[in-house]
């Protein structure tokens, strides 16, 4: 018999949609070009909005817990606790197979790992593969102008982590810092594509007084991976028989942080419009989640361009901090009047 629905994409969003699909009589194919597990470059945070919808959908990971983020730029910092819920730092290589297995393991959904995508006559189709979607050829995607390129890798023997995912901004780029759990600690690095440099995350350790000092005695546990260039929007992510979701159907700038959870939150609309054939309310409402991300990322961006001066300044205004996380979560729309608000 043939499937009602072909995913194209095994990762986060393609895994989550089969299993919120499968749940509801939907018969779903499953395709995953990759074996799991597999290390990715990301920076492998999932904030609490995400959290939400990811344990609607599957439960929640063993993965560490963070209440929120530190700021950090030359002498200032600030903490933002997460107003409601936790957030999670998910390692790729264990999240995404926990969630491939999770959705093998649904009801009506045929998973097939190690399987490229090739239609055996589904009549709709979901595009879940990514920033480089094959789909991309019938809805066309825009990338940024100015490129961005992305490191991650995994380290022992770094000091003072904490339940908060640390962001420093720097001159050069950005580094993140978060915990992995088992002694393990993510760190991530974002560059321009004019400023990369491929020892960028030993440079930013050493570049950043406060991480010369805490990096004494760092290891690699993985290698160093880099993902570019960052950033995707699209103005169409549905046709006839088509619905793209995840990374496909836009990403924001990883400065956000949003880019799993935005997926995750995509999951319930995009299966309500599957099962509903009504594709244009979740190309409306995918588009205005996407735009809202975008918006704060050029924002961030452009205070990380002003060589920590901008920064500075904004980590001494706490209510524009928290307004910021607001609109990260989704709690806020991110428009003038937000940030005028904010601050006064």
């Amino acid at each position: 018999m043939v499937a009602d629905v072909a995913i194209a994409g095994g990762g986060p969003a393609g895994a989550a949609l089969a299993i919120e699909l499968g749940r509801r009589g939907v018969r779903v194919n499953l395709y995953e070009k990759a074996r799991h597990p597999r290390l990715k470059a990301c920076g492998e945070g999932l904030l609490p909005h995400g959290v939400t919808a990811l344990h609607a959908i599957a439960g929640l990971p063993d993965a560490p817990r963070v209440r929120g983020l530190r700021f950090v730029a030359g002498s200032a910092s600030t903490d933002a606790d997460f107003p409601d819920g936790f957030g999670l730092v998910v390692r790729r290589d264990w999240f995404d197979t926990w969630l491939f297995e999770k959705a093998a393991a649904t009801p009506n959904v045929d998973a097939r790992m190690g399987t490229p995508y090739r239609s055996e006559g589904e009549p709709f189709v979901v595009g879940a593969d990514g920033r480089h979607s094959r789909f991309h050829r019938q809805l066309e995607a825009r990338r940024p102008r100015h490129a961005r390129v992305g490191l991650s890798a995994h380290v022992t023997g770094l000091e003072g982590v904490s339940d908060r995912v640390e962001v420093f901004f720097h001159r050069d780029g950005e580094l993140y810092v978060a915990p992995t759990g088992g002694g393990e600690t993510l760190v991530a690095a974002l560059f321009h594509q004019s400023q990369f440099r491929r020892d960028g995350i030993t440079y930013l350790l050493d570049a950043i007084p406060e991480m010369r000092a805490r990096s004494q005695y760092v290891k690699l546990t993985t290698p160093v991976l880099a993902a570019s260039p960052l950033g995707l929007r699209l103005s169409r992510i549905v046709e006839r028989g088509l619905l793209l979701i995840g990374d496909a159907a836009g990403a924001p700038d990883p400065i956000t942080g949003d880019g799993i959870a935005l997926a995750m939150a995509s999951v319930q609309p995009a299966a309500d419009a599957i099962v509903s054939g009504s594709l244009a309310s979740y190309e409306r409402t995918r588009l205005d989640m996407g735009r809202n991300a975008d918006r704060l990322g050029r924002l961030l961006l452009a205070v990380s361009r002003a060589e920590g001066r901008a920064a500075h300044a904004l980590l001494r205004k706490r209510s524009l901090v928290t307004t910021l996380l607001d609109v990260a979560l989704g709690r806020q729309p991110m428009n003038v009047r937000t940030l005028l608000k904010a601050a006064l």
